[in-house]
């Protein structure tokens, strides 16, 4: 199983409605991978092991940084996962609720 189709069996076990590549910006294009409108709770997740990961780089990691930030002024909160730490999804999203 990949780890995007693990994200969304979490949520959906958790009765948790979400919304895939939801744009959360009045102006610019940033999408988050998950996002529970409602809550304004969003979920990144960044596959750091792929040989064309744009996370790993110096400009992408501070596009990101630069996104989450908005997010957070926004008042989002935003739970970011590797595939290191996405076990923690689970108990996050139920801290979280």
């Amino acid at each position: 199983m990949d780890n995007k189709t693990q994200i969304e069996l979490t949520l959906k076990s958790l009765n948790i409605e979400f919304v895939r590549e939801y744009k959360f910006h009045p102006s610019r294009r940033w999408k988050f991978d998950y996002a529970i409108p409602d809550k304004k709770l969003a979920i990144e997740y960044n596959g750091i092991f792929s040989n064309k990961s744009r996370h790993l780089t110096v400009t992408g990691y501070s596009g990101d940084m630069e996104k989450i930030n908005q997010a957070q002024l926004l008042g989002w909160r935003v739970l970011q996962y590797t595939p290191l730490n996405l076990n923690q999804l689970y108990d996050d999203l139920n801290s979280a609720q």
